[in-house]
Order: structure tokens, then sequence, then C-alpha cells
């Protein structure tokens, strides 16, 4: 008996571990302005995840104009395409499906967008949340002129709580179709409400404060359309709450801890860790705005550490792009210029007219492999 009680314990303590929501990354990852910024979540964390688990991104800081993406480290396209640009609310998520977790597996995936800072990532198995469907139609098809939206009474939201998700579940997916929930009175729930991308099968759209609750309860329990569904290039079948009954792991055994942060000191255009890695898919935008008052007196002193083991042809390599279309060379030549990487700083110069007028119009794109940039100097020699 005593041999069954341990076994039993130990086996209740093995599920509960593996059933927690478990932090992957740690930050804080501060994702600035002009979608320069990002984080790579390494492939590691998806060797033993399956489709239906659940990747939260948690952060502060948002700017009311803020937007995010999960994007494939290999072009830079949404791993999804419903993942290729959304607005930020509450704390963001990402299902994973057959098709994502090859892509993540394989690479990984970048978090990135503009104007919110990353606290910590978690992965979630699919199994801690639970669904109950709250409206089964009719089904409504939404025109590509925004015209068409579901209507749905109070009564289906008198389980919704802070944490919830709405899921619309939809057929007919068009391309570009998206999804906007409106309250009684026909305006957006809140900003991350008006035009959410809407995948093969639907999306998910998570409760994460108290304001959209409290739109919903001031409509009345009598009113025949608390909360308005509508978009376009979709079919709207049912809507169901999606609730987390897990708990929280606070084990960070094996978590990836996002680079150290810097405060930038003057003439400093980037100072902080990040990696180029050996697949071509690092890269560091930095916008024309720093450049406007540049001549052909300054430099650019570009700052980096090798990264141990062999790169891809035996080189750590680095280029500078126009921040723009097909990511030409600085120089305008349409062939990239590559500075073979020994250990010592990179210099820019600013001589080259062109050169010049590419950073004050387009910004700058930094990429290579084999390196990890520790610091970007804009100095004026004179």
């Amino acid at each position: 008996m005593k041999r069954l009680v341990i076994l039993f314990l130990s086996l209740a303590f093995f599920l509960g571990v593996n059933a927690d929501e478990r932090t992957i990354l740690l930050g804080p990852k501060t994702i600035g302005p002009g979608w320069k910024d990002n984080i790579l979540l390494e492939a590691r964390h998806f060797e033993k995840a399956k489709a239906g688990d659940i990747v939260t991104v948690y952060h502060d800081n948002a700017k009311r104009t803020a937007q995010a993406a999960f994007q494939d480290p290999k072009d830079w396209q949404g791993v999804a395409p419903e993942y290729g640009c959304f607005n930020v609310g509450g704390p963001f998520r990402m299902t994973l499906s057959d098709e994502i977790l090859a892509k993540l597996r394989e690479r990984g995936c970048y978090i990135g967008g503009h104007d919110y800072r990353i606290l910590r990532v978690t992965l979630t198995p699919g199994e801690e949340f639970v669904e109950k469907i709250v409206w089964r139609g009719p089904a409504k098809q939404m025109k590509s002129d925004w015209s068409v939206s579901a209507e749905l009474p109070a009564s289906c939201f008198k389980t919704l709580k802070v944490g919830d998700g709405l899921v619309l579940h939809a057929s007919r997916v068009e391309e570009g179709a998206a999804a906007k929930i409106m309250d009684f009175t026909w305006n957006v729930l809140e900003k991350a409400t008006d035009g959410i991308p809407v995948g093969p099968t639907g999306c998910t759209y998570y409760m994460n404060d108290d304001a959209p609750l409290l739109k919903l309860q001031l409509a009345g329990k009598d009113n025949p359309a608390a909360l308005r569904i509508g978009g376009k290039g979709y079919r709207l079948d049912k809507v169901g709450i999606v609730s987390f009954i897990g708990q929280r792991s606070e084990d960070l055994t094996d978590v990836q801890r996002a680079p150290k942060e810097y405060k930038l000191q003057p003439g400093e255009l980037f100072h902080g860790e990040k990696r180029f890695p050996n697949d071509w898919s690092g890269n560091l935008r930095l916008t024309a705005e720093p450049f406007q008052e540049c001549t052909e007196n300054d430099v650019l002193i570009i700052h980096y550490s090798l990264t141990p083991g062999p790169s891809l042809g035996g080189e750590a390599l680095m280029s500078f792009r126009e921040n723009k279309g097909k990511w030409y060379d600085i120089t305008g030549a349409k062939e990239p210029v590559w500075y073979k990487l020994d250990g010592n700083d990179v210099v820019l110069t600013f001589d080259n007219p062109m050169l010049l007028d590419h950073l004050k119009t387009t910004g700058l794109v930094v990429t290579g492999l084999g390196f990890t940039l520790t610091k970007i100097e804009l100095i004026s020699v004179q």
C-alpha cells in the first residue's frame, strides 16, 4: 500500500509539473519603435511541444499604437498569416499548429513588432485550457466591405472573466481576413479588437483587464446585442469562451534569458548583445532619424565578439544594407559588400555620397553571421 501511495504521489507530481504554464524566456526585452527590435525564441523550447499548446507573451509599457509579430527566421514572415502583424493589448498568445511547430522545432521564431517591452514568455499545454461554446449561429459571412456582423446577447457572457478568451470559429477564410469585436454601441471593445487577423480556423481574443468586461455589463441583460462581431473575408460559425485551468510553474532551471539591457549613452545607437547566428537570420535595423545631421566626416564604429564555433564557409561576415525593399547594399550596389570579421571593430565611413543619402532617407540594416553585436557608435571625426 505504501508503495502505491508513493507511486501515485510521484505520478501526480510529474503530471502537475508537465501540465503547468512554463516560462521559456525571461525578460525584460524592449521592443522599440520602427520594427527594429526582436528576440529569438530558441528552437529547443519546442522539442516536446504539441499542436494545441499555447505560447503567451506578457509585456508592459505598450504604447497605444503597439504591434507585435511571431516571425519565421527563414523569411521574416509570420509563422502563420494571422501572426504576421497584430495590435497589442494585454498579453498576446500564439496557438501552435503542426505547421507552426515544424518551423519552430527547426529554427525557433522571433518575437518582434514595436513599442512594448517583453517581461516573460511562457509555453502552456493546450489541455490546460477548456472551452465552452456560447453561440452557435446562425453563421454569418463577413463581406469585404465590413458591413456584416453577428449580434451576441449578454447571456452568452455570464461566465466570462478576466483572463478568458473569446474563440471565433471560422470557415471560408480568405486571404487578409480580419475580425472586429465591438460593444453594443458599435465601438471596438479595445484597440486590439479592431482588425484581428483571422487564421484558417478562426482566432482568439483574450480579456486581459476589466474595461472590456465593463462594456458588456453596461449593455444590460435585456440588450439583444451586448457584443457585435464583424470583419471581412470569413464566415463566423460559432463562438466559445476558453479558460485557463492550470497554474504557472516558477521553475526557471532551463529558461532562456533576454540579453541585459543598457541605457544608451550619447553617441550610441545600440548597446547590448544581439546574436547573429549561422543561418543568416540575424539583423539589426536602425531608423534614419539619428543620421539626419550627419556629414561625410562622420563614421559608425561597430563593436562585436566572434561566436565560438565554425561559421558557414569558415568565415564570420557583416554587411550594411538599405532599410527598405530588397535590402540593397547601403552604398547602392545591388550586390552586398561583405566585411570579413577578425575580431577588430568595423568602421563604416560616410565619405560615399550615396551611402550618406541612404542613411538619411532609409536608415540602415546590419546583417551577417557568426558574431554577437555589442555596440554601435556614431562619431564625428573633425
